[in-house]
């Protein structure tokens, strides 16, 4: 793929300049999504994932956990103890069954996720909203409450969602308001329409597209991808005539007046009169599943072409989806996304994987600092990397931005921050890194630099690879310190192209 082979970096330059996912216990019934599709979004069977070697069955679990922003340590999926020339996996049961079950389970104690994460860290009092939902997608088990969270992080983080806070009108208070009504409508089992329509007619939306035109317009193109509808904005417009936001002056409130529409509109075939029945036909509007699925699919299947796109917007739109669970899981169980999908990976999804493969700690600050919005910043953060949470008005674009500035931020963040950060006081909360439990294993020479390669890219090293490594090893006389061994062959796996990529699975 073009896009991946841009993000290569010289494998010459060598000597140049955490979290296991739990499953969670609870006596509480399991809740499925009760969805299935057929066709190019159809799921990958028992079967097909039961035909996979070790080595694949490892790198489709953590395509996975990675779209989940968790890891599967080595050590848990493989018997490390016999060796690594021809791995064998630790347990028999079938991974990705194992993490639908959790998916599917209430977490039980949720408050004391709640309690650990504002013991363990430092936030920002302001910017407090776009910093704690990292941080709980960090510290929260794989549970429903977990997938609940991940969607809407992920909904707030696309066109559909996203409070817009780079908008002079929006401030923090959205990104929290629009993320916990994300959560707590699929908590109560509300279904996308319900949640559009909230979301509709909310204040935030209005402080993100501020006139009865704008606002209009906007909501039929992002919600029913229908453009140049001339038409019918006009006609919405006055049916929404009554709804204004104030100034700045005045903080930017949602006002309903009392000079309503009376007249009725005809807007996209149907008859309307007051702006809450127009938020009502787009929600209840037959194009409205397609339309969030053909977002979706964009981000998880980017670089495919709009033919096959196509494909998999049918293919889930036939199953009926009527809940975002439904819609993401069709999604992520895919056979077409575990096996086949290749695209580069945004900033968590290559982060956080690693990270809870290698046993990585965050310092305290870490979460206010990845969301620091001052691009003076000495720490690689996600405005550098052309990647800021819930900031765009029309959210992230699927793309993942790979211009030389803003993978050069990637790249340090993930090789300065994660792979060759060592956490040397287990005491100290400013202290984070990976801890020395990551590298406490029963293996040696060849088998070690296999574990480390599994570990963060799924995949033994080649016999170049170890031939190369081996000699630096040498060179620094490090046979025997498995640190030194450990920091040589990280920070070569930092400057791997695949390490920041999703690949198929040959």
């Amino acid at each position: 793929m073009k896009l991946i082979r841009g993000m290569i970096i010289s494998l010459l330059l060598l000597w140049g300049s955490g979290c296991t996912p739990e499953v969670p216990r609870s006596s509480q019934n399991n809740e499925s999504p009760g969805i299935t599709a057929s066709g190019a979004a159809a799921k990958l069977s028992d079967s097909e994932y039961n035909a996979l070697t070790a080595e694949q069955k490892y790198a489709v679990a953590n395509k996975l956990m990675g779209t989940l922003y968790k890891g599967v340590p080595a050590a848990e999926f493989f018997n490390v103890e016999a060796g690594l020339a021809n791995p064998a996996l630790r347990s028999g049961s079938n991974f990705i069954a194992d993490m639908q079950t959790a998916l599917l389970r209430p977490v039980e104690d949720k408050e004391i996720y709640l309690a650990r994460i504002d013991e363990k860290y430092v936030f920002d009092e302001v910017r407090k909203p776009i910093e704690v939902p990292l941080a709980m997608l960090f510290e929260f088990p794989v549970s429903r409450d977990y997938f609940h969270r991940w969607i809407a992080y992920n909904l707030a983080n696309t066109i559909l969602f996203s409070p817009a806070l780079e908008n002079d009108s929006v401030d923090y208070t959205d990104i929290q308001d629009i993320y916990f009504r994300l959560v707590r409508m699929m908590e109560e089992g509300k279904g996308i329409r319900d949640i559009v329509y909230e979301q509709m007619i909310s204040q935030e939306n209005w402080r993100r597209f501020r006139s009865p035109e704008d606002n209009t317009r906007e909501m039929i193109e992002i919600f029913l991808g229908l453009f140049d509808r001339d038409a019918d904005v006009p006609k919405a417009a006055i049916a929404c005539k009554n709804w204004s936001l104030t100034d700045d002056q005045q903080g930017y409130q949602l006002v309903i007046g009392f000079d309503e529409n009376t007249t009725p509109q005809q807007v996209l075939g149907a008859t309307i009169i007051s702006c809450y029945d127009f938020y009502r036909l787009l929600s209840q509007h037959p194009l409205l599943i397609p339309r969030i699925a053909a977002v979706l699919v964009d981000h998880f299947f980017v670089g495919y072409p709009p033919e096959k796109r196509a494909e998999l917007v049918n293919s889930i739109a036939a199953a009926r989806p009527t809940t975002f669970d439904q819609l993401f899981w069709i999604i992520l169980f895919s056979r077409e996304y575990l096996i086949q999908a290749e695209r580069p990976k945004n900033f968590e999804e290559t982060f956080f994987n690693v990270a809870g493969r290698i046993q990585w700690a965050p310092y305290d600050r870490f979460f206010a600092d990845l969301n620091n919005p001052f691009s003076g910043s000495s720490f690689p953060t996600l405005r550098n990397m052309g990647q800021a949470s819930v900031t765009y008005k029309l959210g992230r674009f699927p793309e993942v931005p790979l211009d030389s500035l803003s993978f050069s931020y990637y790249h340090k963040a993930v090789r300065e921050r994660l792979l060759i950060d060592r956490k040397s006081d287990a005491f100290n909360t400013a202290d984070g890194g990976w801890q020395k439990e990551f590298i406490n294993v029963p293996l040696q020479g060849d088998d070690f630099i296999h574990y480390l390669f599994l570990s963060v890219v799924s995949r033994k090293a080649t016999e170049n690879e170890l031939l190369v490594l081996n000699d630096v090893i040498v060179k620094r006389r490090y046979q025997t310190n498995k640190e030194g061994q450990a920091m040589i062959v990280l920070d070569y796996l930092s400057r791997l192209a695949e390490l920041y990529a999703f690949v198929a699975v040959r």
